[in-house]
């Protein structure tokens, strides 16, 4: 089996179908609207990330760069929307990655239908995301070892649809990583 990870641990856990998680993520405001004291700098730096703010890209790009091997096939978890591009923060750390030695297929897994914002109560189900993604027929995956980055994760069902549809694909091995566990 080729690696993903040049890191045994998240080779590890990749491996046995777990997401390889970077941190955890603790949401700036609770709630009730009050700023959460957990909130800390790494949680920053994946808030930057969603904002498309350098800071975060480069400091990701840096702690994943040497962590994911030459070779691997790069995709992200789609936007919410239907038919919105990649154009994510996420998706440019992605694209960076792939630059880098990788095969940029960024844009290969599509949002088909609406759904609402995970972190806004829309439905962690595993079949809302199946029924929501679809893939862009100009590129093809057959063959691939891959990795698919999201940037937050709380039920890890819209990283595992991708795994599913990348694998139903013809991709030869997915693996899923998240910058940040939300907590």
């Amino acid at each position: 089996m080729e690696q993903i990870f040049c890191n045994e641990e998240w080779e590890s856990f990749s491996e046995n179908g777990q997401v390889v998680l970077c941190g955890f993520y603790h949401r700036y405001w609770n709630t009730n609207r009050t700023r959460n004291q957990a909130f800390d700098m790494f949680s920053g730096r994946i808030l930057d990330v969603k904002d498309k703010k350098e800071k975060g890209i480069s400091y990701f790009f840096r702690q994943l760069d040497e962590e994911i091997c030459k070779g691997v096939t790069i995709c992200v978890v789609p936007s919410h929307t239907e038919g919105s591009t990649n154009d994510s923060g996420v998706a440019e750390l992605a694209r960076r990655l792939a630059r880098n030695g990788r095969v940029d297929k960024v844009d290969y897994l599509l949002r088909t239908k609406t759904i609402d914002k995970l972190a806004h109560g829309g439905s962690r189900d595993i079949r809302a995301q199946l029924d929501s993604i679809g893939v862009n027929r100009n590129m093809a995956v057959e063959g691939d070892v891959v990795l698919i980055v999201d940037d937050v994760t709380t039920s890890g069902a819209s990283l595992e649809a991708c795994r599913q549809i990348l694998l139903e694909h013809g991709a030869r091995r997915v693996a899923m990583l998240a910058l940040g566990q939300s907590v």
